[in-house]
């Protein structure tokens, strides 16, 4: 993949979502459409006044255009069933490139080269016992105890050097999440807008496609299933629902779903799905449970949240050491967070003469 301006003015076009002719009508024509497609086949450079116009109308730095590419994405898997086609798929397949691409720049320039480790290395998965058993083992090796809730869920994958993104996202779009490896690395993209309870079930499901093999005899439908199984089995095992709610049930009242959603932050659809799994209750009552919320809507929004905030936050931990530590100037930390140095520093309260030594 060329690394030159060209490339980096169509990526950044594509990622703004624009056709040619759409980044024209953006830049009030002042550059045509022949120019633009001259640039982006590297046949010739704009003048700088057009080059500070190009970064205004598609949202980057100048900086941005002049980055060499170091890395490279081995493996990338959306989910099958989301609403993402053509440019829009393009768009977000480079939004993550660039993201992944200036927070590994972040970490180089730290001197930091973190690693991870499953432990389900080799891990043949034939049915739910063994996603079960997935799940406890990652809790084991990851020092989480077996029933224990997980709050801050992200920041649990960060540590473990699981790299996570994430991205603005049109809520228009059905995203729920997309994974891969760059430079041997794992990671996982995730909407920033979605709620708490919905990143963290879509990061688990994730991390089961990255981490777990599956045997040819399941369909694909089957897989996903699991997937999400896995993800319900880290965030509240077995065990501990049955501890919850007992062995057996013949209705679960949608209080304890409540309290149960906002301790192990997981949605009260799942809890309900996985108790009939378990066996807690029967078809009959999980329909009689669906019908319900769907006649109070609540089947996007329920009526409550999970309390805590679930957020990635070690690209800006890792920035502010930088920072901290002189390793980069305020403007390179605009460029890397994709801030406006006024933005940055404001947020850093460099302009507040009343802060105390």
């Amino acid at each position: 993949m060329s690394t030159g301006f060209g490339e980096r003015l169509r990526a950044a076009r594509i990622m703004a979502g624009l056709s040619m002719d759409a980044l024209v009508a953006k830049l009030k024509k002042s550059l045509s459409k022949a120019a633009i497609s001259k640039y982006e086949q590297g046949k010739m450079m704009p003048s700088s006044d057009h080059l500070v116009a190009l970064a205004d109308a598609l949202g980057v730095s100048v900086d941005y255009f002049f980055t060499s590419r170091r890395i490279t994405i081995q493996e990338l898997n959306f989910r099958k069933n989301q609403s993402l086609k053509g440019r829009i798929l393009e768009s977000v397949k480079w939004k993550i490139q660039d993201s992944l691409e200036r927070y590994l720049q972040l970490e180089e320039l730290l001197g930091l080269s973190p690693s991870f480790e499953t432990p389900l290395y080799d891990f043949l998965v034939k049915n739910a016992d063994d996603i079960e058993q997935a799940a406890a083992m990652v809790r084991s090796a990851w020092g989480i105890g077996s029933e224990a809730p997980v709050p801050f869920l992200l920041t649990v994958f960060e540590q473990e050097g699981i790299l996570v993104v994430e991205l603005e996202m049109d809520s228009e779009l059905k995203f729920d999440g997309a994974s891969g490896f760059v430079n041997q690395r794992p990671f996982i993209v995730l909407d920033k807008h979605k709620p708490a309870d919905r990143k963290r079930l879509s990061a688990l499901h994730e991390l089961a496609h990255l981490s777990l093999r599956f045997s040819e005899n399941l369909t694909e439908k089957e897989t996903e299933q699991l997937c999400h199984t896995f993800g319900s089995a880290f965030l509240l095992p077995a065990q501990a629902l049955r501890k919850e709610l007992g062995q057996k049930r013949r209705d679960i009242a949608l209080q304890e779903l409540a309290i149960l959603k906002q301790r192990y932050g997981i949605s009260m659809q799942a809890i309900m799905y996985r108790s009939k799994a378990l066996g807690i209750i029967s078809d009959s009552a999980y329909l009689s449970f669906c019908r319900n919320i769907s006649s109070m809507g609540w089947r996007k929004h329920e009526p409550v949240n999970y309390p805590l905030p679930e957020e990635a936050n070690r690209f800006n931990m890792l920035l502010y050491r930088a920072l901290e530590e002189n390793a980069i100037t305020i403007a390179k930390a605009a460029y890397l967070s994709g801030k406006s140095i006024q933005d940055l520093e404001m947020e850093l309260n460099l302009h507040h003469a009343d802060i105390a030594p």
